[in-house]
């Protein structure tokens, strides 16, 4: 049913505002600037929200919404933006009333997510969700063309795609008979031809596609997906990611892919099709999952760099039977610093040797098997608490601090130095990353505890040894301070407000910390020290 603007104006004349209603149903068609705030949106039927005239289309959903599908409806903006902006224990929550049976391809249940489709390529629409949860999208095996894209979100044509702070899980793209066809999948999200395309802080969780279970973007230009945990996501090429990048330019920037905890996912993890283009993926945690080659390369020729990931105990065999390595690559790209252990298969191998040969330098990996690198090590990494096997089924860990290296690591300031203008400041756990000039392989670098020494006397730390508190007093203005414990784990960062901080150390073990004062204007490290519990 067409919903005009005058019985929008009646229904608001009569029933009050929608910020006003505690439920509202909603179908049909709508037009502008539509606004959910009510406490719970219930789809009765499809809805799609179109541009007025000479206008542009727009959904803007508030902070503590709960979204739910009578049936198997979906959301469409057509030519326009989608806002979804929750807050911290405020979600915006999209899911479906009926799941019964939502594992069966060809069983109508869940609903079909958000579409926000454009008709030309990078208007100034946008996509933003923050704080939100998005579950139990479907597309249903019997989908074809475009239908067969993006269960939970499928969007086109965006100048600008923007999700933080989310959970998406329980979205499936099935179509399990069409492995090759890059154009399905995107168990969570598909994204078409972003302007710029940003993930950060999110985690993605049993979704389902044959390609990109979690996200599959093609055309992309500006990407990066930073700071998220992929885990038990089940597809063929890229349970986490699964990226097209296209025609960019030579000297583009190109995606970056950085500091992502990736485990217990079935298939390939990282499917990195990045055409002509100078990517990064580095500072990642790949471990415990299974299928084919953690991670693939590009597809055509690049200069991407592929450095300081922790690749481990990742089975070839568990999930689908082939090739193993580590990096599986085509082109010429840089592959250093990484940390390949308890795998099954080698540490790269070249998809396409047509494509030039990649350069592999300063990885740690337990035997040559053909494949060697200057400056190696092939030894143990000796990780802190590393899992007991290989595959999802040793996947027990509760935090990624499993895989911080002991002070005896062979990895440690065995990193290679003439790359640093790549590195970023801080590594996976948010540990200063080059410390004297020397970096580690791996994405956690390990606190030097023989090299750290007071750069300045600008603060005090006491009581040293201390108890139950500890106290920071410093001259600075603006910085924060953040404690490691003897692995290299971040125990607390704090603001520095007013020149002192009170950190509550009660529950800590006894034993020797390590702290550092960075200066948040300039980002730089500005004091380190040591501080004993008792």
């Amino acid at each position: 049913m067409k919903k005009s603007a005058f019985l929008l104006f009646v229904f608001t004349l009569f029933f009050g505002t929608f910020a006003q209603a505690q439920t509202i149903e909603v179908s049909g068609e709508y037009y502008g600037h539509v606004l959910w705030d009510a406490d719970t949106v219930r789809l009765m039927g499809d809805v799609i929200i179109e541009p007025e005239e000479g206008g542009r289309a727009r959904l803007t959903v508030e902070r503590g919404t709960y979204v739910i599908a009578e049936g198997y409806y979906r959301i469409t903006v057509h030519n326009g933006s989608f806002y979804a902006l929750g807050a911290d224990k405020d979600l915006v929550t999209f899911t479906a009333r009926d799941i019964t049976d939502f594992e069966i391809p060809d069983v109508v249940s869940g609903w079909r997510g958000i579409h926000v489709i454009s008709d030309q390529n990078n208007s100034q629409d946008s996509v933003v969700m923050e704080y939100c949860k998005l579950s139990y999208g479907k597309v249903l095996n019997s989908a074809s063309g475009e239908e067969q894209k993006g269960a939970g979100l499928y969007v086109t044509n965006k100048k600008y795609c923007y999700f933080a702070h989310s959970d998406f899980d329980h979205n499936h793209a099935y179509k399990g008979d069409v492995y090759l066809d890059p154009h399905n999948g995107g168990g969570a999200m598909f994204v078409s031809e972003p302007g710029t395309f940003l993930v950060e802080y999110c985690v993605f969780h049993d979704n389902f596609a044959c390609w990109g279970a979690s996200i599959l973007v093609e055309g992309l230009r500006n990407l990066t997906v930073r700071n998220c945990e992929f885990y038990n996501n089940t597809g063929i090429y890229g349970t986490a990611v699964d990226m097209h990048l296209g025609e960019v330019s030579w000297n583009a920037s190109g995606p970056q892919v950085y500091n992502n905890y990736i485990h217990g996912n079935h298939g390939n993890t990282a499917y990195l099709g990045w055409d002509v283009s100078v990517g990064r993926f580095h500072d990642n945690i790949i471990v415990n999952n299974e299928g084919f080659s953690p991670v693939i390369g590009s597809t055509a020729p690049n200069y991407s760099h592929y450095y300081n990931n922790t690749i481990a105990n990742n089975d070839s065999e568990g999930f689908i039977h082939g090739n193993g390595s580590g990096i599986w690559t085509c082109g010429q790209q840089k592959i250093y610093n990484n940390i390949f252990y308890g795998n099954t298969g080698i540490f790269f191998e070249r998809m396409d040797p047509t494509h030039g040969d990649p350069t592999a330098f300063n990885n740690c990996h337990a035997f040559p098997n053909g494949v060697t690198g200057e400056n190696d090590v092939y030894a143990d990494p000796q990780f802190t608490q590393p899992t007991e096997g290989l595959g999802p089924t040793f996947d027990h860990s509760t935090t990624p601090s499993h895989w911080t290296l002991l002070e005896t690591s062979p990895c440690r300031d065995a990193g290679a130095t003439n790359m640093s203008q790549y590195y970023p400041e801080t590594d996976f756990f948010g540990n200063p990353r080059v410390v004297y000039g020397h970096i580690d392989m791996g994405a956690v670098e390990f606190p030097d505890l023989d090299a750290v020494e007071e750069l300045s006397d600008q603060s005090s730390i006491f009581p040293n040894p201390g108890r139950n508190t500890l106290y920071v007093e410093t001259e600075m203005e603006n910085a924060i301070i953040a404690v490691y414990d003897l692995s290299g784990r971040k125990i607390v960062e704090q603001k520095i407000d007013g020149g002192s901080a009170n950190i509550v150390t009660e529950n800590w073990p006894s034993g020797m910390y390590f702290w550092s004062i960075i200066s948040t204007g300039s980002k730089n490290l500005v004091e380190t020290g040591k501080w004993v519990k008792e």
